[in-house]
């Protein structure tokens, strides 16, 4: 498997601080949530329509707890997560301790790309890849023992979520992911997510990911 870029990403982006937070409901007054963008395609910065999703209690299991869930909007979005491909919203958890004595962590992310073009972001040997459904959605997963498990299910044609996780057992996170269910936006700020929106130019919406 490809080693994990998207923590990364986000811890990097967690120290840029924080854009303005705000609803994009204005500027988006008919979308709805779950309702995914014509051809899987926007223009640049601009956000998708998106496909929320959340664990019925807010968190995986017991002993996690939410550290960051956002979602970018405005003409800096792109800027702003770094371009990595494709994410359009995400929530990061921090679990109990694992093996080596580090917590073990989770990430559930809104991709807006196809399944097969997480897999082809996520996958370096096909042979390791196990096809499946999750909750009647197709589906995939992968385990490396030294960058985690992963498991993606498509939404749409242009729509996947995926879970991503080091220290916890591949058959622990396809149980987590199939309890995640869809939800609205309403749903998913009330179980800790944020929306920000970041324009260039602002003191916190840096030119580059790098500051």
């Amino acid at each position: 498997m490809k080693r994990w870029a998207l923590a990364m990403v986000l811890t990097s982006l967690l120290a840029l601080g924080a854009c303005d937070s705000g609803s994009d409901s204005d500027d988006k007054s008919d979308a709805k949530p779950g309702a995914a963008a014509p051809g899987g395609q926007s223009n640049p910065g601009e956000a998708p329509d998106p496909h929320y999703a959340v664990f019925p209690s807010k968190v995986p299991g017991t002993g996690w707890e939410l550290t960051e869930a956002t979602r970018q909007i405005g003409t800096g979005r792109e800027v702003q997560l770094g371009g990595l491909p494709g994410v359009d919203w995400y929530a990061e958890f921090d679990g109990p301790p694992a093996e080596g004595g580090t917590n073990a962590y989770l990430s559930l992310t809104g991709y807006s790309q196809s399944l097969e073009e997480r897999r082809a972001e996520s996958v370096s040997d096909p042979s390791n890849v196990t096809e499946g459904d999750i909750s009647g959605h197709k589906a995939f997963w992968i385990l490396d023992p030294e960058d985690g498990a992963v498991v993606t299910w498509e939404i749409t044609s242009d729509y996947t979520i995926e879970v991503f996780s080091t220290g916890i057992s591949l058959g622990e996170l396809l149980a987590m992911a199939r309890s995640v269910k869809d939800a609205s936006e309403a749903e998913w700020v009330a179980a800790g997510g944020q929306i920000a929106d970041c324009k260039p130019g602002q003191d916190d919406c840096p030119d580059s990911a790098d500051g």
